[in-house]
Order: structure tokens, then sequence, then C-alpha cells
């Protein structure tokens, strides 16, 4: 894993060294620089050692010809196989590196070499033959590539940060992009004005000062229902086992996340399957204190137990963490205005993971959105049957009864009322508004109230969930799945997977988010998501060959922190004073009535109001780290 950077169109100072510098965290074994200056081109390199850790890995790196250079940020877990076919072309190498490999496969297939690859991966080729810029991001997302192309400039790197080293770059608050119901920004936009994300599964060709953008990768809905479970199970049991066992290949120790829940616990059975080498397992918990408002599933219980059936060396510690601290340090990270807690976990696992010397961590990200797993799938299925079965008259009286209930006392959350009082608030929406509603940190009328600039329909948001939800004539179930995959997975998900575990100079990789596997699934009847109420009904049948039922079948637990206690505690006084109507400096983005009122509510325990709070206050972080000379 690494940070890449690049400029184009102007006589390059320096700055690219500056770029490079920034994302040091992201590749502390090595930097490189390049600049063409004739060209006008300047390409940049942090790196981390992870395939071929000799000197012959270093970027940017050049084919034998020296007209091709790369920037490189990833893993092409199939490099092995195109290089043997790239040899019986005649091609020769000099390292054992998947770079290597890359710059030849672009040299063989020009574009077209994106076909070829299986991996996690964004990179900048410069063609010094055409004087041409290709670029390209991985089919699912993992891997981030942000830029800016202005009047002949064009500034690349792997974090929105690197991008502002180069001082020709203006920095500017897109408040359009801003204004969204989610906790996370959708592609193209970054919160920045000018800046964008390359979508994923897309690559850029800039030449001539023209910049252009194509989709190279899709995948297809097709519900199909004439194969038996039986069928299905082999054949998508031995796509898992093979992206499992691509995705070990490393020259470094291994190890993963591990939470004893399904998807993790089932990616540490098949590392097991791949390797009979020492294999480490990574648990947090939090205090008692930490727990007061919120009592957390006990995860540890069930790591442990996972990893001493697996022999995963197991590593599990107290998580006490300074918050404030390490929640600013997180919106640092992060670029993006993106609110998730659970990207603290994130960063405090991996830097456990990397104080033991290990580098690399697998990871069950993508299960819940390709198999079915959230359970917003099952509430939003669950409400098309209470709208069948109950006449709107009388969901009118159960939804302003449920409404009025509080969700927390003064010590103590309400879990069953608040879950209760959810459900019943998008029960009786029609099918995309209720999908959107199940899992938005703002309402439909909280959007409204604290909004200033953006109608709900209007924003980005809704519109590229609306269109994507309508790509397909398939069922509720798989359109749920169909968005989560192409929006929340990759913009979310992803986003603060890599963003996290980089700050810790960690490599994190998800066997589940191959895209044979996603293909695969998309292929399927909605049953074999869903059955009977079973969730990741496939992935848990698949899962009883390899893992105990009681780790199988144990109730979801969200990959979440005590949340609710820290606004209430450690986060209460940086709440009273970032939030607060006369320091706020996102007045221009949020009510500041609106706001007093969204806090005070759920400080009185009418509403649940903490994936909010956490955004607002977020964003507002974000918007003083970025903008407070404005």
């Amino acid at each position: 894993m690494c940070g890449i950077a690049g400029i184009v169109g102007v006589q390059d100072p320096g700055w690219i060294d500056e770029m490079v510098k920034i994302q040091s965290h992201r590749g502390p074994d090595d930097y490189g620089s390049m600049t063409f200056k004739d060209k006008g081109v300047s390409l940049g390199h942090r790196r981390l050692s992870i395939i071929d850790l000799s000197p012959g890995g270093h970027q940017p790196m050049t084919n034998q010809h020296k007209n091709i250079w790369i920037t490189f940020n990833g893993e092409i877990y199939n490099y092995k196989d195109i290089r043997n076919e790239l040899r019986t072309k005649g091609y020769e190498f000099r390292t054992q590196s998947d770079t290597e490999v890359l710059l030849s496969a672009y040299e063989e297939w020009g574009e077209k070499c994106l076909d070829k690859l299986n991996g996690m991966f964004a990179f900048a080729i410069y063609d010094t033959r055409f004087n041409k810029i290709f670029a390209a991001r991985d089919r699912v997302g993992i891997k981030p590539f942000y830029y800016y192309s202005k009047d002949g400039l064009f500034v690349f790197a792997s974090e929105i940060k690197a991008v502002f080293e180069c001082p020709l770059v203006e920095k500017t608050p897109d408040y359009e992009a801003l204004a969204t119901p989610a906790r996370y920004q959708v592609h193209p936009k970054t919160g920045f004005k000018d800046v964008y994300k390359l979508p994923p599964a897309s690559y850029i060709i800039y030449e001539n000062n023209k910049l252009t953008i194509n989709q190279y990768w899709n995948f297809d809905v097709q519900e199909n229902d004439n194969k038996s479970l039986e069928e299905v199970i082999v054949e998508i049991d031995e796509l898992i086992k093979d992206a499992a066992r691509l995705q070990m290949v490393a020259d470094v120790p291994v190890g993963a996340f591990l939470s004893g829940g399904l998807d993790s616990s089932l990616i540490c059975a098949l590392m097991r399957q791949h390797s009979e080498q020492d294999l480490h397992a990574f648990t947090i918990r939090f205090s008692e204190a930490d727990q007061k408002h919120e009592k957390m599933p006990d995860d540890s219980f069930y790591a442990k137990k996972v990893a001493q059936h697996l022999g995963f060396k197991y590593h599990e510690f107290e998580v006490q963490p300074d918050i404030e601290s390490l929640l600013t340090k997180m919106v640092w990270h992060m670029d993006e205005p993106l609110s998730d807690s659970a990207a603290i976990n994130t960063y405090l696992m991996s830097k456990a993971a990397r104080d033991e010397g290990i580098v690399v961590l697998l990871n069950g990200m993508g299960a819940d959105e390709v198999f079915g797993g959230y359970r917003k799938h099952l509430a939003c299925l669950g409400a098309e049957h209470y709208q069948k079965v109950v006449p709107a008259v009388f969901r009118k009286i159960i939804e302003n009864t449920v409404a009025s209930l509080p969700v927390a006392t003064s010590t103590r959350g309400l879990k069953t009322l608040r879950w209760a009082k959810r459900f019943f608030s998008f029960a009786s929406l029609p099918g995309l508004e209720r999908y959107l509603a199940s899992d938005l940190a703002l309402s439909q009328d909280q959007f409204k109230n604290l909004m200033k600039r953006v109608h709900y329909k209007e924003s980005l948001y809704y519109k590229k969930h609306e269109e994507y939800f309508n790509e397909y004539t398939a069922s509720l179930l798989t359109k749920m799945c169909v968005n989560d995959t192409k929006l929340f997975l990759p913009e979310h998900n992803l986003t603060y997977t890599d963003k996290a575990t980089m700050w810790a100079s960690i490599e994190s990789r998800p066997p589940l988010t191959d895209h044979r596997i996603i293909e695969y699934m998309f292929s399927l009847a909605p049953k074999f998501r869903i059955s009977n109420r079973t969730q990741k009904f496939l992935l848990k049948k698949v899962a009883e060959k390899y893992l105990p039922n009681d780790i199988i079948y144990r109730p979801k637990a969200s990959f979440g922190t005590p949340l609710r206690s820290w606004l209430r505690g450690a986060l209460a006084p940086m709440i009273a004073e970032t939030l607060s109507e006369s320091n706020m400096q996102t007045k221009e983005l949020y009510d500041p009535k609106a706001v007093a009122n969204i806090i005070d509510r759920n400080h009185k325990g009418l509403e649940d109001n903490s994936l909010v709070i956490l955004n607002m206050l977020t964003t507002e972080l974000w918007y003083r780290m970025n903008f407070s000379s404005i």
C-alpha cells in the first residue's frame, strides 16, 4: 500500500516532493519522484513494501525502454499469472514486483490491461510516447484517487491533502456537496470545489489538456433461480476461497481484523486453509465506563473462541481512548467530511498490528452489502409486509404513538424503543425513500430544517441513489444491495478503512469484495441473500464448512463504538463548544437553531440523534481545519 502523486501542466519547482511528504504515513519504507521538465510532468510515490521488498520495487518505475512510467498504489493479486502470460509474449522482468507487471501489461494491452487485473489499485501511468496520462481505480473503489483538472493543470494524489500541496490548487468549500443527508461524500464530489474523486471501475485519459473519464466494468443483475442451493454453495465457496488465497500473497507477515462475527471469522478460517504459518488476529473491547449508556456486544468472547479454534495468535486490548484527540486526527486523515467512529476502532487495531510487526490485515468488509446483511434490509422487507396487512389509518396511529416515546433515560439507552422508533419512522414510505430513511444520519425533515442550500431530493446523494435504484428491474432486496455495493461500500466503508489503516501504515485487504464474487451474487435470486429471515443466508451456508454454528448464527453485532456514551461523556464539552451558535463556522451550511434542537432532543432522550450529532461535529471540525481563515 502506498501513496501516489502527480502534477501535469506546469514546471514543478519541488511541489511534488511536498505532495509525497504529506502522505508519508501511507508509505514509510521508501519515497521517490520523477520530473520531466520539458513536458511539465512530475510523478511522486511513497512506498509501503509488501511484495518484492528489494530496492527493485522503487517507484516511480519505468519500463526497459524508459518511455513509460508508473506510480502505483495497491496490489495486483493475480500478477504472477499475468507475468507468465506476458513472458510468452517476450517480456522480461527485472523484479518480482506487481508494479513491473502492471507496467508491462499496459505496454502490451493499453487501457484494456484493466480487464486482466484482480486487485485493489489506484495508479497513474505517464506514456512519454504520446505525452499522455492514463490513470485508473479498481472495480469496487478500495483504493482512492483524487484529482484537480482546470485551466491546463492536472493534479492527482491518493489523498486530498496532497493535492493542496500544489499551491496552484485553490481550497474552497463546495457547499452543495456538503449539503448531504449522508455521513459521506458521493463521487465525484469531495466537499472541496474542483477537487474530485475518480469513481470506482473508471479510468482517466489526460492528453492535450483534455480529461476524459470512462467506466471499464459494471456488474449485471439477473436474479436467476435455476440452480440448486447445493450447486450455489459449491460455486460461491470456490470463489471466496480463491479470493482469500490470492489476497494472502505478501512478502511480509499477514494478520486479520477479528470481531468474532461471521464475516471476519470466515476470512480467518479461509486464511488458515491457505497457510500453516503464524497468523495474527486483532480485536478490541471497550471499558465498562465507556459502555455505560450503550452496552456493546461482547465481541471479544467470540473473537477469542474463533482464534483458538483456528490456531491464530490472538491480540485483544481494552480501549480507553483520548477520544477528542483521536477524533480530530481522524478528521485530518479522512480528508473528506466522512463521519464514522468505527474509523477510530480500525485505526487502533491497525496500530496494535503495526506495533506487533504485522503489515497486512485482511477484513470482512463487503459481506453486508453483497450478501444482504444489514438490519435495514430485513427492516425494509418487514415494512413491505406491514404496509400490506395494516391499513393506513391504523399505521398512522401506531407511528404517531411510537414517535412520542423516549429512546433513553439519563442513565441508559432504551435499545428496543430506539429500534422501534426508527422502524416506524420509515415503515409506511415507498421503496427508495424507505431504504434511504432506514440508513440516513438525517431524516428528510431534519435535512429540511438543518440544511440551508439544497432540497433533499436535489442532493447528489438522493439523485445518485435514485439512478442506481432504478438501474435494474429487480426485487427490493436486490436493489438495496446494488445501491449499498455501488455507493455505501466504496464511499463510506472502503474509504474510512483505507484512511484509518494507512493512518497506522497498514495495508488492509477485503477478499469478499472480489469482483467475481460480486458478479456471481448479483446473478442469483434474492432468496440466497435472505431466507426465512436468515440474513447472509448463502454466506452462512458456506461458513458451516469452516466454523462452529454459534459463531455463524450469533446475533449480528455492528462494528461500532460506544458513541452514545462518548457524546454524553468525553465528547460533551467539545460538542457544547464547537456546535454552539456563537462558535459554529458552518453557518453557511447548517441552521444553528436546528443544530441546537437536534442536540437538545438527543440529550433529553426524546430522539436518538447520535449519528447526526457526530456528523455535524466532524463536519464542523473538518471545516475549521480547512477553512478557518475564510
